[in-house]
């Protein structure tokens, strides 16, 4: 029996639903979602041996409404270009402002009611009044606004890209909650601090190399 979910549109957010039998509900088919967010859009899929890692934490799903139809895919194509054209909107705002932030990606959610701005702090400064800039993008976009913080980490899986390993980057794909590296852990590796060697594009130590340390912890148990 497969263990079933819904990946939603941005960012691959995996929310798990129950209550329906895999003979009776179309794996891969779109369907309308009601979040603790709003409507969203995602994707049916199931997986063979339990849900992953990426089960959504920031997302809840509440109900499925109903089955994609065609007009609802080219509504989800058109939160493209309005996306774009929201990020656009909001760079040259942040520069209008002289806020001391970088932006990471902008998500609308389905029932075009609500844009979600991601951010990131420049030069470990404090988080600035965005009060005024979300009322003057809200006003010209004709939607909510709010903006969410996120970490260099976060960046990187909204962002995506390869790693030195030339693989999709694991937060990205398939890791939900980065692991704590230390300087420690990698120096017992026999590894020399580097940012080419030991970081990744997010700037932090590579994850990875938690997996390692962890399998040789293991070994010397043995």
């Amino acid at each position: 029996m497969k263990h079933l979910a819904i990946r939603l549109r941005k960012f691959g957010r995996i929310c798990p639903i129950a209550g329906y039998k895999e003979e009776a509900i179309k794996i891969g088919a779109l369907v309308i979602v009601m979040t603790d967010r709003g409507e969203e859009i995602g994707q049916i899929i199931g997986f063979e041996r339990g849900l992953p890692h990426t089960v959504s934490k920031d997302v809840r799903l509440k109900k499925v409404l109903r089955y994609a139809t065609e007009q609802d895919v080219l509504k989800a194509k058109e939160l493209i270009d309005r996306e774009e054209q929201a990020l656009k909107l909001a760079f040259q705002k942040v520069q209008e402002y002289e806020i001391p932030v970088k932006l990471v990606n902008v998500e609308i959610l389905f029932d075009g009611q609500k844009a979600i701005f991601y951010y990131k702090l420049q030069q470990e400064k404090k988080s600035p009044n965005l009060k005024l800039i979300s009322r003057d993008i809200s006003d010209q976009l004709k939607i909510r606004v709010d903006f969410k913080q996120v970490s260099p980490r976060d960046e990187a899986r909204f962002i995506g890209g390869l790693g030195p390993c030339g693989r999709p980057l694991c937060c990205a794909t398939w890791l939900d909650k980065p692991k704590h590296i230390t300087v420690k852990m990698v120096k017992e590796q026999g590894f020399s601090l580097s940012p080419l060697r030991t970081s990744g594009i997010c700037g932090r130590l590579m994850c990875c190399l938690g997996y390692e340390h962890e399998g040789g912890a293991k070994e010397e148990k043995k």
